[in-house]
């Protein structure tokens, strides 16, 4: 996948998240709808879109020593 289909597929998938409705009710009835799948797919999409351009995570290692006393 392109770094240009992936970002529509952000797109898509951010337009598709803020149209689901979170709680629906109906008379007495109430249902609430767990939205973290879509979360985790806008979070998927970040990561390799961040690694397409080159912006991946950044590792730091530090080295620690000492003489012993």
């Amino acid at each position: 996948m392109t770094l240009d289909e992936m970002k529509a597929e952000r797109e898509r998938v951010m337009a598709r998240r803020n149209s689901l409705v979170a709680r629906v009710t109906v008379g007495d009835r109430t249902v609430q709808y767990d939205l973290t799948q879509a979360n985790q797919v806008l979070a998927d999409l970040d990561r390799r879109i961040a690694l397409a351009e080159g912006k991946g995570r950044r590792r730091r290692i530090l080295t620690v020593a000492s003489k012993g006393l």
